[in-house]
């Protein structure tokens, strides 16, 4: 047709990475303050026994995490409970901590936050990545983490591999959301390992 713009005949471009978003659940087993870590939450994502009773190896490369969500039940009436998430800030930033409290049985602490600028969970992590935040969520508390993933590719950095007690070859596992040594939040309706 004259005067029609032509179209390009070349295919576009294409973000190659493959990327998902998953909200991922956990109960608390432990009052103790725990850090989260670029290990763990990649392991927590998703993981493969690689080497039988010995290691299982994270199916993605990086992550990046969009909220945390803590809900947390006093013992019983008359108690207290707190939970709270302390984001670490990176290089001159402060850190940032969220908290809540109550008293009420039948209305638990409940705290819901995403990374703020500049602390070390905003950006993209990886394995080597330390603590990004701590986590103040008592026994029986539920954890929600919602995380940005990039799954591994070969000419990636290398991938995450733990120690485990028990695992089975080509099978996938959920690691607890805290480092693998401590194991005090567990991963809900999905198979773990220790």
């Amino acid at each position: 047709m004259p005067g029609a713009a032509r179209m390009p005949q070349t295919p576009p471009q294409i973000r190659a990475n493959v990327e998902l978003i998953h909200r991922y659940r956990f109960t608390s087993t432990s009052a103790t303050p725990t850090a989260l870590t670029g290990n763990s939450l990649l392991c927590a994502a998703g993981a493969m026994g690689t080497n039988t009773n010995a290691f299982v190896t994270s199916l993605f490369n990086t992550c990046r995490i969009a909220s945390i969500e803590i809900w947390t039940p006093p013992a019983s009436q008359g108690a207290a409970a707190t939970c709270s998430v302390d984001w670490v800030g990176y290089n001159n930033a402060p850190n940032r901590e969220y908290s809540d409290t109550t008293v009420s049985v039948s209305t638990p602490a409940h705290v819901r936050t995403s990374p703020p600028p500049l602390s070390l969970a905003s950006f993209w992590l990886n394995n080597a990545v330390g603590a990004v935040c701590t986590l103040v969520a008592p026994v029986g508390s539920i954890i929600d983490c919602t995380l940005n993933l990039i799954l591994s590719d070969d000419d990636e950095a290398s991938q995450t591999v733990v120690a485990v007690a028990t695992a089975v070859v080509g099978t996938s596992y959920y690691m607890s959301l805290d480092p693998n040594a401590t194991h005090r939040y567990t991963p809900v309706s999905l198979v773990t390992t220790t």
